[in-house]
């Protein structure tokens, strides 16, 4: 067995599974938790100054989010790959290399976007068929929100890879002053408070942006100051003109994620059209509901981050006997807690829904319908999450990009469209849980059965990957 390169490493190699699981996700769970507090906080005070229509733009705006993020995710998640075998094999040199070439990568890709995002804001929104009463918001919010792009992503990217090292606990810290700062300043610039600008719906992004620019100081401030295992110190600066094979590597690697979340979010673009052909009060509706959807999915998110980490540095180490046992152990662990969420939410009825939809009117009433309708179906994520979690511990990325493909368009949306006529918008809502409980089915056969395991570490053919190579089955 490989000596860890780190103490972190170690840990994660030879401590108890359940308890180390738990204490690497903890600081994720919180954060995720704390960053759909702060997601809430800022829908509730659009709403409150600018009215309910305010709360469609954000809903709006947070799909075409979520759908470029994806890519720098992708990035992030083959980069932490990396970086956790590396660590686990005892190669400190190899963790510089990735660092730099990721970063590299992800600060030139996010400055396109923000431009992009900018000039093409209008012809998006107009895409989703959103009511006239949100259009000039949704605009105006998407525009703003892809200014704050590069920074969040160079952070989230230097985040993905700290976690790959087995390290949550700095990442977390750090994305409390983010999270902290971005919900101090959203209201006051929305509002104009203590003589500060009224920005209208841009406040949101703007304070997102500033608090975010003032985080990602701190982090890179704190990883040179205590020389993180990713730090570039000296002669490691030259990492940042990325290796081409490398490059090629974090880019074949990042792809199928990315168009993971291009095709999981592109499915939500269609079906949020298709919301919007009821009007702007079903359309609120469905931002409500989403907007509770969140705190069911984030502990899917957390223990799958931990699982990767934990998987890859195993493999790493040669330690393929752990394997099946973090998967299970994570996945119950996962559903436990998404269960108990749901739970929570139904108990506590209308109560949520009246944070951002008034009392009494239609709108509150379809978000109560639809929340009960596809609510409980996200349950299914944690196991779905869970698995691709570990398959793509050792590389396997294509696999559960393919997997996502299947049941968001070839299942999902015709679910939705086909028996339209008939359910009327019941057959948008029904489509959720459809399509979550398929891609747990599926992740769980591909996990028996597909060759996922047969792949060699990510770093081993750096040096001469293959032109017609796939991008990772």
């Amino acid at each position: 067995m490989t000596r860890p390169a780190h103490a972190l490493a170690g840990r994660f190699v030879d401590g108890p599974i359940a308890p180390t699981l738990l204490r690497f996700a903890l600081p994720l769970l919180t954060t995720n938790f704390l960053n759909a507090i702060a997601g809430t906080w800022g829908a509730i005070w659009g709403t409150r100054v600018l009215g309910p229509y305010a709360l469609t733009a954000v809903t709006t705006a947070n799909v075409i989010m979520f759908m470029l993020m994806g890519a720098v995710m992708g990035i992030g998640t083959a980069a932490g790959v990396a970086i956790g075998q590396s660590l686990g094999a005892g190669d400190l040199g190899a963790v510089k290399r990735v660092a730099g070439c990721a970063l590299a990568l992800v600060m030139g890709f996010s400055l396109i976007v923000a431009a992009s995002g900018w000039v093409l804001a209008p012809a998006i929104v107009a895409a989703t068929g959103t009511p006239a009463q949100s259009v000039a918001l949704a605009v105006q919010h998407l525009q703003f929100t892809s200014l704050s792009m590069p920074s969040i992503f160079t952070y989230l990217v230097m985040v993905m890879m700290m976690r790959g090292s087995g390290d949550s606990r700095t990442p977390f810290r750090f994305t409390l002053v983010w999270i902290g700062l971005s919900m101090l300043l959203a209201p006051m610039l929305l509002t104009g408070f203590g003589g500060l600008p009224r920005l209208g719906i841009a406040a949101l992004g703007v304070a997102s942006l500033l608090a975010n620019l003032i985080a990602l100081g701190a982090l890179v401030t704190h990883v040179y100051v205590f020389s993180l295992p990713i730090a570039l110190h000296g002669d490691d600066i030259r990492h940042l003109r990325p290796e081409p094979a490398l490059l090629l590597l974090l880019v074949r690697r990042g792809v199928p994620m990315a168009l993971e979340s291009i095709l999981t979010q592109g499915s939500y673009f269609v079906l949020l059209g298709q919301v919007n052909t009821y009007g702007a009060e079903t359309s609120a509706a469905y931002g409500g509901a989403a907007q509770l959807w969140t705190y069911v999915q984030m502990p899917s998110n957390a223990l799958a981050a931990s699982m990767s980490a934990m998987v890859a540095m195993n493999i790493g180490a040669d330690r393929w006997d752990r394997v099946d046992q973090i998967a299970l152990r994570g996945c119950l662990i996962s559903l436990a807690i998404s269960c108990a969420a749901t739970v929570l939410i139904y108990s506590l009825g209308d109560l949520p829904l009246r944070l951002f939809i008034p009392a009494g009117g239609p709108a509150l009433e379809t978000a109560l319908r639809i929340n009960v309708i596809a609510l409980w179906g996200w349950i299914a994520l944690a196991v779905t999450m869970g698995l691709f979690a570990v398959v793509r511990a050792n590389g396997a990325m294509l696999a559960p990009t393919i997997i996502f493909a299947v049941t968001m368009w070839i299942l999902r949306v015709p679910f939705a469209l086909l028996l339209k006529p008939w359910m009327g918008d019941a057959s948008i809502w029904w489509s959720y849980p459809f399509g979550a409980i398929s891609s747990e089915l599926i992740a769980y056969g591909y996990y028996r059965m597909g060759r996922w395991r047969e792949r060699p570490l990510m770093l081993m053919d750096v040096n001469g990957v293959p032109e017609d190579a796939p991008l990772g089955e």
